[in-house]
């Protein structure tokens, strides 16, 4: 080790004259003899010759030090996370048939009848010879009541076989007793609501208690009504892991019984709020002098549609016009004889129209369908995308 060079450099930043500075105090702490008054120095001058000591000093050291250096590991690109593939939307679950007997309700000779359930507040009516007594019990949580010297389980039961179940028990201690039973109070089942309806006007949750077979439409109407900005056709009810959607546009309007929703205990409904500036619209494209969309409103009709064309081609063959309605991957398409509704007033054709209906009125005969919609397809596509208010659609040539 270079000893010799260290000391003198330790040797010359010791002996340096002080150099004074105006207002600065150095306390010099790396020589401790030095006495207080002399130990104004020059910085700067100091600590770059201390640090030049320093290296002269632990530079040997240091490069005579042999660290062990990790290895190289190869890295396999195949490791690394990968983005996720993109997935495809949510396919909307089919809607259940309308059920004949849930949690809260089961069907009996034809007739459907509340479940009787813990918490549940109930009227029993015993009938002892000339005696009538009425007595209030509330289900317990395991789903038994008490009444006189006998006790029942009731969970589960309609209120008539609760009234059996009960005549059995007490036929131990009494002679004939007649039993009825009715549900004064149903807290047992009950079904959760939010978004725009009346019972959550600001988006809160409220409950509506189940009092036995209850549709999606008697909810609605028990929390309150539909608030004026309420989207029908895209209600959400979500059941365990399983969520549905539920046009109810379709049942009231058009009575489409397959979006009559039952509800079960512990559902929950969202009724979601248009999108502002949403506007519901249906589109006339084809061999119109209007073509484009025009604005829907209940209960619109095909004649009432074509009304708003401005008129029709020459070339117009209304006996080949097609609804395009739903999604565009699986498209209904149904066939309508137009001719038989402008040219012979068949108001048997003269069908409701659906929000977001595209009717199409082709200027030859569809021989190929799948071929034209591959031709409609963009046009179809920007108007289920944007749905702006612009013309959207040029007619087909030959």
């Amino acid at each position: 080790m270079p000893a010799s060079n260290t000391l003198t450099l330790m040797e010359v930043f010791y002996s340096m004259p002080p150099v004074p500075r105006k207002g600065v105090r150095v306390f010099n702490r790396c020589r401790p003899a030095v006495e207080r008054d002399n130990a104004k120095r020059g910085s700067r001058v100091r600590m770059a010759l201390g640090t030049l000591a320093l290296v002269t000093l632990f530079g040997p050291l240091v490069s005579c030090t042999t660290y062990p250096v990790p290895e190289a590991t190869a890295v396999n690109p195949e490791t690394f996370p990968q983005p996720l593939p993109p997935q495809a939307p949510p396919v909307p679950q089919e809607l259940p048939p309308p059920a004949t007997e849930n949690r809260a309700f089961v069907t009996v000779d034809g007739v459907p009848q509340y479940r009787i359930g813990p918490s549940d507040v109930l009227d029993v009516f015993v009938t002892r010879g000339p005696t009538q007594e009425r007595l209030q019990v509330l289900v317990r949580g395991n789903g038994r009541i008490t009444v006189s010297f006998a006790e029942a389980q009731v969970d589960g039961l309609t209120a008539d076989q609760a009234a059996e179940e009960i005549t059995r028990k007490l036929s131990v201690y009494f002679r004939n007793p007649q039993v009825d039973v009715q549900v004064k109070e149903h807290n047992s089942k009950k079904v959760s609501i939010l978004g725009a309806v009346g019972l959550a006007p600001r988006g809160g949750i409220g409950t509506v208690p189940l009092t036995g077979r209850t549709t999606l439409l008697e909810v609605i109407a028990k929390a309150g009504g539909l608030a004026p900005n309420a989207s029908l056709d895209r209600i959400r009810v979500t059941r365990g892991s399983s969520s549905y959607t539920v046009n109810l546009y379709r049942f009231v309007q058009e009575g489409d019984l397959s979006q009559e929703f039952i509800l079960d205990a512990g559902d929950v409904v969202f009724v979601p709020e248009r999108v502002a500036g949403e506007e519901r619209r249906v589109f006339l494209l084809g061999e119109v002098k209007k073509p484009g969309p025009v604005p829907f409103f209940p209960s619109m009709t095909l004649s009432e549609l074509l009304g708003q064309a401005g008129g029709w081609t020459d070339y117009a063959r209304f006996d080949e016009a097609r609804v395009i309605r739903g999604n565009l991957n699986s498209p209904e398409i149904i066939a309508v004889d137009l001719a038989r509704l402008v040219l012979k007033g068949d108001r048997r054709i003269d069908q409701l129209l659906r929000p977001n209906d595209v009717v199409f009125i082709p200027r030859t005969p569809i021989g190929d369908w799948n071929a034209l919609m591959a031709q409609l397809r963009p046009t179809l596509e920007i108007i289920s995308l944007s749905l702006q208010p612009v013309v959207l659609y040029e007619t087909i040539r030959d």
